[in-house]
């Protein structure tokens, strides 16, 4: 039975979904699964749930705060668990990782985005020197869509890539009947005959409620309820010093949900709203299409390959005024196409992003490594 070792510094919201997933398919195929994770959020004890080894890793988000203190303690793990694998998940885990093994270990790598995506100036070119510093201890990225892929062999990280791209378990997540869907909206709180447009996810930055908040009030009209459902920095930030877009009405802050409440909001919504400033592959809009509902993202990575124009659609990134033009139009077409959408949305996820391929994937790009030792 091989061992595989997965590093995460995410604890919470989709990186931490995707390890779930692959560990538990992984243990479920034959393999013996450790991972090393911060305690701070659900990772580590929904993994153990699955039977996965878990290992106290107490790594922080910020790049080059307490590398020297997670490397030592990514040894210990490593002496106990003894890997014929590794699997880094995001950028902190590249970082610890990589500048500990040093190719002594066969290496996988999964960004969940790029580093360098996420900054500007001084310090995206740092994070860009890097990624291409690291490639000589890399084996092999697990670019979780084709786009990720295609952004870093255009920035000069030549690898060895596989492709498994983000994928859902379609026979859990699925659409609701409607009746049962207008139960849940009025559990909810969702008021007969609105038009509910929710976004969901970490309260931050990179995924761009402040750019949703700047589009809405072109984006608002009568019955229209938006609907941010998450927590983070912003949530805070918001809540102490809300922006004056927030006291209007039609806007509702929801604060943090669980996973299964986040997948009920996202099947009562009529449409969902993806306004990220960069990603890998976003889990959300292919949650949301498996429940039926439409999406409207920012044509950030990874986006275009989920959304086709029968269930939704794709705005530049950053610009608020083509955000709340693209809800308009999605929203003001008849009846009867917004029902066709809904159908047509289960459609494209269904047999094209299943989280069984994602598996397969990983597991054949896994075993091919762990047979070089």
């Amino acid at each position: 039975m091989p061992t595989v070792l997965y590093v995460s510094q995410p604890t919470i919201t989709g990186v931490a979904q995707c390890v779930l997933d692959w560990t538990s398919g992984l243990s479920q195929r034959g393999w013996d699964v450790a991972l090393a994770c911060p305690t701070d959020g659900w990772l580590g004890m929904a993994c153990a749930r699955e039977g996965v080894r878990t290992f106290a890793w107490e790594a922080v988000r910020q790049p080059y705060v307490g590398v020297r203190r997670e490397t030592t303690r990514l040894r210990q793990i490593m002496n106990i668990v003894r890997p014929d694998v590794v699997h880094l998940q995001g950028s902190k885990a590249g970082l610890s990782g990589r500048l500990l093994l040093r190719g002594s270990i066969p290496t996988a790598f999964s960004p969940h985005s790029w580093s360098f995506e996420a900054a500007d100036g001084a310090i995206g070119a740092a994070a860009l020197r890097w990624e291409r510093v690291a490639t000589r201890w890399t084996d092999v990225v697990v670019a979780v869509s084709e786009a990720e892929c295609a952004d870093g062999l255009a920035n000069g990280i030549d690898v060895p890539y596989v492709v498994a791209r983000n994928g859902i378990d379609t026979t859990a997540v699925a659409p609701l009947a409607e009746a049962d869907r207008e139960t849940l909206r009025a559990e909810l709180g969702i008021a007969p005959g609105t038009t509910a447009v929710v976004c969901l996810g970490r309260l931050h930055r990179q995924k761009g409620q402040d750019v949703l908040l700047a589009a809405w009030p072109a984006a608002a009209a009568p019955g229209r309820q938006l609907y941010l459902v998450g927590d983070g920095p912003l949530y805070d930030e918001w809540t102490a010093e809300p922006p004056a877009v927030l006291a209007a009405e039609g806007i509702e802050l929801v604060g943090g949900v669980e996973r299964a409440d986040a997948l009920r909001w996202l099947a009562a919504a009529d449409l969902v709203v993806m306004p990220s400033r960069w990603e890998g592959m976003a889990l959300v809009p292919l949650e949301s299409l498996a429940v039926g509902t439409p999406v409207i993202a920012s044509d950030v990575t990874g986006a275009s390959e989920a959304v086709a124009a029968d269930c939704g659609a794709v705005v530049p990134p950053g610009d608020p005024a083509a955000l709340a033009a693209g809800i308009n139009a999605w929203l003001g077409q008849p009846a009867d196409e917004l029902a066709a959408a809904r159908l047509a949305a289960r459609t494209r996820v269904v047999g094209k992003f299943e989280l069984s391929q994602t598996v397969d994937i990983i597991d054949a790009t896994l075993t091919a490594l762990a047979e070089q030792r």
